[in-house]
């Protein structure tokens, strides 16, 4: 597998609106009515979403590609969680292919982000996880993340309960 990694421009919204559909939908998708599903999705991964995002300045999308197949993605940005602190910015999201789990994608997306955050003069660097993901649990922990809090993460109507960890960077 030959993977290369750079940052997401305005062509590649509708290849990250479907990775991030389908991941979304693999990982989280049994979890919820069909409504609230469907409801998320076109909130937060519509193509012109995507291409709003990838516009604005205070956020980077930064892409694993396989080929032309998006392998996996990290969004990173201004820090949009309810916690007091202004010397900070937040991993809004990273996924990564059911099929490459493992294979040190998700690694580099991670070191990519801590050296974006550093360079950015962030003192700290905030994430939320849902607190029945253990595996990306797992991952933070390596990293040197520590569960701080926790709100709610609304899917459609339904909240899900999910852990706020901070990295000191």
């Amino acid at each position: 597998m030959n993977i290369v990694y750079r940052d997401a421009t305005a062509d590649d919204a509708k290849a990250i609106a479907e990775f991030c559909a389908r991941t979304f939908v693999d990982t989280f998708g049994h979890l919820y009515p069909p409504e609230d599903l469907s409801a998320y999705l076109a909130a937060k991964y519509s193509e012109a979403m995507q291409r709003e995002e990838i516009a604005d300045p205070s956020i980077r999308y930064r892409l694993a590609l396989n080929g032309d197949a998006i392998a996996g993605y990290c969004m990173m940005g201004d820090l949009d969680m309810e916690v007091d602190d202004t010397r900070a910015l937040e991993l809004h999201r990273l996924y990564v292919d059911a099929h490459i789990k493992g294979a040190g994608v998700a690694a580099a997306l991670m070191d990519d982000c801590l050296a974006w955050a550093r360079a950015k003069g962030a003192e700290q660097l905030y994430l939320s996880v849902w607190e029945e993901n253990h595996r990306a649990q797992a991952f933070y922990k390596r990293y040197g993340f520590e569960h701080v809090g926790e709100h709610k993460f609304m899917v459609g109507n339904t909240a899900d309960r999910d852990f706020i960890w901070r990295l000191t960077l």
